[in-house]
């Protein structure tokens, strides 16, 4: 009787323990991202979980080529997660067709389709990272079209949201995506401090623009584009 409640307390303890280990090994986003999934989405427990495995991913797959900068991963989850997921909020009908060009990484593409965007094109031209994009999609059970191509060599497509992260200056992306664009198309782009010199530059007979504060830098923007 004796050596059964010893082995029973010992057990409690045993699996305590295992617990706080497993607890810890799914602390793997950052708080503020958290917080911003729960505040935007109803179904935030599974995205947080699919993000999880595509860090995981990322980093494994980083040590065998170059799909994100090494300096970054140590604040992945801001600079990399929550600077993408953030430009959600201008980007409210998840039924329309969206394309990311340059998404390089899937950054910000795969992150819509796991929030739940599902007319989904991602752009990429190197076979490499569209070859990673590939294994995204089979992993994590995502649904979206990669295109192995340069943006300038796309048309059929008739796009209501365009994305893009440090792909280009704003005027050459607009030039690059004439083909796929109608009057409605809206561009959500994600912009450094050089974002007012390329501002600049859009005629503004044909264009709108507004500017969105960063919730990741303060000298970063979000930039929305429209026809007018």
């Amino acid at each position: 009787m004796m050596l059964e409640k010893y082995l029973a307390s010992h057990q409690v303890h045993f699996f305590k323990l295992l617990n706080i280990k497993n607890l810890k090994a799914q602390k793997l986003l950052d708080s503020k991202l958290e917080i911003f999934c729960k505040k935007n989405f109803n179904d935030e427990k599974k995205i947080i979980s699919q993000f999880m495995d595509y860090k995981k991913l990322l980093i494994n797959e980083n040590t065998k080529m170059n799909l994100i900068g090494k300096s970054t991963i140590d604040n992945f989850d801001q600079r990399h997660l929550l600077d993408c997921i953030q430009i959600v909020k201008h980007m409210p009908d998840r039924k329309k067709n969206v394309m990311d060009i340059g998404t390089g990484a899937g950054l910000p593409g795969v992150l819509l389709s796991i929030i739940g965007f599902k007319n989904l094109h991602l752009v990429e031209k190197s076979p490499k990272k569209s070859a990673f994009l590939e294994k995204c999609k089979l992993r994590l059970g995502l649904n979206f079209n990669i295109h192995n191509n340069s943006i300038s060599d796309i048309s059929g497509i008739n796009v209501d949201y365009i994305t893009a992260r440090a792909f280009a200056p704003i005027e050459k992306i607009i030039s690059l995506t004439k083909k796929i664009i109608n009057k409605r198309t809206n561009y959500i782009l994600l912009k450094g401090k050089s974002y007012l010199l390329e501002l600049e530059k859009l005629n503004t007979n044909n264009y709108n623009w507004k500017i969105y504060p960063s919730i990741t830098s303060d000298e970063s923007k979000i930039i929305v584009v429209m026809g007018k």
